[in-house]
């Protein structure tokens, strides 16, 4: 084969990825967007004005997302595969490392935070802020039904999707490709500037376990950052008076990244073995990001995050 016939052949291995999400962001679009709507026309009909906070509070459009989107995955990739592959066991995760990927997680929030602050502060300038919008995003749910998505039901489906089925299409072309386009994909998905670089660096680390441990232990993870750490830690703050719980945030961020930074500092050199041992092709990479499924997927998602702005 001739170097076109390869880089078509690997854009039409890619491409197929990039519209199964798109048609899952669809189905997600669409049933969130209707469950909005009943909301809002239960309201009118009792005569009341419609309340937003109870609007974006409403899970269930993201739960029926959930069994809709598991027809699209499964006609995709097939039983056969869900069934031998997706949970496939690559060696036993020891709770050293299991402590240090949760430490890694947890620190990339500072990251996170000094990106939001930095952005905001950009924004501030054209009079425009992203505070309004990241209340909604961010915080314990308000509702049972968010509650159950958000922290139980979310954890299990974007892994699946991300790990078991993106990554695992992309893992042939090499692991450490795999992680990082996974991540890539995964961080695009959220859609917005506050929360899609923190999913493509905790998607790093989920990818990475993913691969050298179980999709199961990087489910354990995700459902970790979402339960503890999104809302069952916000609940307890909201207990504290508001001096103590700023200084617990900080302390536990903080802690965190210094935690995450002595991790890779004593880890660099399995890092770096662990890298230059996963070599990674760059005309994959490439022809990867100018798939037309992939590129369509990308284009869509940041033009979403800029028209939130």
């Amino acid at each position: 084969m001739t170097d076109k016939q390869i880089n078509k052949w690997l854009r039409r291995r890619f491409s197929p990825i990039g519209w199964v999400l798109l048609a899952y962001f669809a189905i997600l679009f669409l049933l969130t967007n209707l469950a909005a709507v009943l909301d809002e026309a239960a309201f009118l009909l009792r005569g009341m004005v419609p309340d937003w906070d109870v609007m974006m509070g409403n899970g269930w459009g993201y739960i029926l997302t959930i069994l809709a989107g598991a027809v699209v995955l499964i006609s995709w990739k097939g039983g056969e595969y869900w069934k031998n592959e997706l949970f496939h066991q690559e060696k036993p995760i020891s709770a050293g490392i299991f402590f240090a990927a949760a430490v890694l997680m947890v620190g990339c929030q500072l990251l996170n935070s000094l990106w939001i602050t930095g952005l905001e502060a950009v924004l501030n300038q054209f009079d425009r802020s992203v505070m309004p919008y990241l209340e909604d995003i961010s915080g314990s749910s308000d509702t049972f039904s968010m509650f159950l998505y958000a922290s139980i039901l979310a954890p299990v489906a974007e892994e699946v999707l991300f790990r078991g089925l993106v990554l695992r299409s992309l893992q042939p072309y090499g692991r450490r490709f795999a992680i990082l386009g996974s991540a890539f994909l995964f961080g695009m998905y959220h859609g917005n500037l506050m929360q899609t670089p923190y999913a493509f660096l905790v998607g790093l680390i989920f990818g990475y376990v993913t691969v050298n441990y179980s999709l199961w232990w990087s489910v354990a993870l995700h459902a970790f950052n979402n339960l503890v750490v999104a809302d069952l830690l916000t609940r307890l703050l909201m207990l504290l008076p508001e001096t103590a719980a700023g200084i617990l945030d900080y302390g536990l961020l903080v802690g965190s990244t210094l935690a995450a930074a002595v991790i890779l500092i004593v880890k660099r050199r399995d890092i770096r073995a662990w890298r230059q041992g996963e070599w990674m092709d760059r005309r994959v990479l490439k022809c990867f990001f100018t798939s037309p499924g992939i590129l369509v997927f990308t284009v869509l998602m940041a033009l979403m995050m800029l028209f939130m702005l």
